[in-house]
Order: C-alpha cells, then sequence, then structure tokens
C-alpha cells in the first residue's frame, strides 16, 4: 500500500472505541457505581468495509459471546459442586451424619463460619421489605478446665426501614457441662449496637443459659439470652428441636427467638418455622447449607411478618 493511502486509510479508517473496564469501576455509595471509560484504540483500516460498517453489532456478538462462556462456566462449576455433594455422603456417611447432628446443637463443640442472608418480603402493618447480612464465628476452646463456645454474630442491614450499615455486634462465651442426659451451658453474652441518637442505649449485658438432649435421631432443648441496659431489658427463648433425616439432612425449628420486652411487658416475636438443611463435603471441605422461612404469630405494628434465611456453614470437625 503506498503511503498516500496509508495516510487516507488512517484518516478515514481509524476509530476509537470506548469500553468500560470492571477494574476502572468505584462506588460513592453503595448501588451507585461509578465507571469511568477507559480508551482503547483500534485501527480499522477502510478496506475493512464489512468490520467498519458493522463494528457496533461486532461488540454486541462479542458482549453476547462474554456472557454465553460466563454463563457455561457458572453451570460448570454448580455441576461440579452438586456432583462433589452428592457423591461425598458415601465417603464421609459417618462423620457427615455427627456433624449434622453437632451443627443443631448451640452446645455442641464445633467450629463453624456462618454466612447467613435474611431477607423480610413483609412487615405486620407497615409496608416495604427488608434485608439484612450476617457473620458469625463460633469457636470452641478449653480454659478452666472446662468447655467453652465463644460466638461472634456481626450484622449488616442491606435494605429496609433501618439505616444501611452496621448493626447489632453480638458476642457471648458459653461454659458447657457434659451429664450423663446430655449438655447444659451458661455465660455472660453482650451486645454493641449503633449509635441511633438521642439517649438510646449502644451497649447491652447479661446470662445466657441452655440445655440440649439427644435421643436417637432427636436433638431438643432451650437456649435462653437476656439483654440489659439503660433503655433497653429483653429476653429470648430459642426453642431446640431437630430431626435427623439421614445422609446429612435434618429438619429443625431453625434460628427462632421468642423475644419479650420487659419494659412493654409482652412478647414482641413470636416466629415460628422450619429449616431444611444438608450436611456435605465438597473437596473434603464440610459444608452446611439451610433455608429457614419462619412466620412471626405476634402482630404488631413493625415487627416482621414473613422471614426467610439462607445459610451457608463451613464446618471444622475436630475441634
Amino acid at each position: 500500500m503506498s503511503e498516500r493511502k496509508k495516510h487516507f486509510a488512517k484518516d478515514m479508517g481509524l476509530f476509537i472505541s470506548n469500553r468500560l473496564s470492571p477494574t476502572t469501576c468505584s462506588s460513592l455509595r453503595p448501588g451507585m457505581p461509578i465507571c469511568r471509560m477507559q480508551r482503547t484504540i483500534q485501527p480499522m483500516w477502510i478496506g475493512d468495509s464489512n468490520v467498519i460498517k458493522n463494528r457496533g453489532r461486532t461488540e454486541q456478538v462479542d458482549m453476547k459471546k462474554f456472557i454465553r462462556r460466563s454463563f457455561r462456566k457458572a453451570i460448570s462449576v454448580g455441576i461440579l459442586a452438586i456432583m462433589l455433594g452428592v457423591a461425598a455422603p458415601a465417603a464421609f456417611s459417618d462423620q457427615t451424619e455427627e456433624l449434622a447432628r453437632k451443627a443443631a446443637d448451640p452446645t455442641a463443640s464445633l467450629m463453624s463460619l456462618n454466612l447467613r442472608y435474611t431477607q423480610i418480603p413483609s412487615f405486620h402493618g407497615l409496608d416495604g421489605s427488608a434485608g439484612s447480612s450476617q457473620f458469625q464465628a463460633v469457636i470452641p476452646f478449653r480454659a478452666w478446665n472446662t468447655s467453652n463456645i465463644l460466638r461472634a454474630t456481626v450484622n449488616y442491614t442491606n435494605s429496609g426501614p433501618a439505616a444501611d450499615g452496621l448493626s447489632d455486634v453480638t458476642i457471648f462465651n458459653l461454659l458447657v457441662f457434659e451429664k450423663p442426659w446430655g449438655r447444659w451451658g451458661a455465660g455472660p453474652v453482650a451486645q454493641l449496637l449503633p449509635d441511633r441518637g438521642g439517649n438510646s442505649d449502644t451497649f447491652a449485658i447479661g446470662p445466657a443459659v441452655g440445655f440440649v438432649v439427644s435421643s436417637g435421631r432427636w436433638t431438643y432443648g432451650l437456649f435462653n439470652q437476656n439483654l440489659f441496659g439503660d433503655d433497653i431489658a429483653i429476653s429470648s427463648l430459642q426453642p431446640v428441636l431437630a430431626y435427623q433425616m439421614g445422609n446429612g439432612w435434618a429438619l429443625a425449628a431453625g434460628d427462632a427467638q421468642w423475644t419479650r420486652d420487659w419494659d412493654r411487658g409482652k412478647f414482641v416475636n413470636l416466629p415460628v418455622g422450619v429449616q431444611l438443611s444438608k450436611v456435605s463435603h465438597i473437596g473434603g471441605q464440610a459444608v452446611k447449607w439451610a433455608i429457614n422461612p419462619e412466620y412471626n404469630l405476634r402482630n404488631l405494628d413493625g415487627v416482621p411478618k414473613w422471614t426467610v434465611r439462607l445459610t451457608l456453614s463451613l464446618l471444622v470437625p475436630g475441634s
């Protein structure tokens, strides 16, 4: 090609395509991404008329190919995870059954890291919905020649009537005592709350106590927590009820907390629900999946009506 043709092609056939690069995206606040355009220069010579004429269509095709490849990869990973989860019980059946039993027992010495998402699709007497995320670490250890269970729970509000951001943080330490009939435990529980302005409490503390009995496929018991502050006086009862169906599957009462507000002199939460869970092994790692829908029988304005929890737990046996 002559120099004159090259210059002509350069002047007429060269265009600049603007593409969004995911590495240049930032956010001023959640839900409002700000992306800067990363400019790349791609020469398209005038002689390649089909490319120039259809470059917009070509970019769409490239995006469709990218989406299809990503979708295929996601399906492949999902199928692999299901195959591992289905195949693993044959090799880990005994361990899986024991882990499933311990995972349903709040007094069991089982280390776990739990991720939970809670969706509240409706409230009593209030329009709207809410969503929150939770991280919980359960760490068993021995001190004073006694088994201890340290549990730290961090809550984060994603959406809803309450302000988005970090919510309450709860920490308790349970001293566990083995008995011929089962286990019981007691210890302190403390809660840190965000500053909501005014004279609202940001700290509450109180005792926690509970017991658990295992008989055959059944696990049952009761767990109680109490929190008191300048303007906080609440107690919660958590019924422990679980049935092991075999192969790592279990039905349980879930994370229902019957809460009584002593200042108001009545129960403010009376949820009932069922939790379906499955303990399996993926790549040698014990995991627990659970879904827990529940309905609040207490009809008070502003309290959740329906709640659905999705939980993924990494279990560390032998702790």
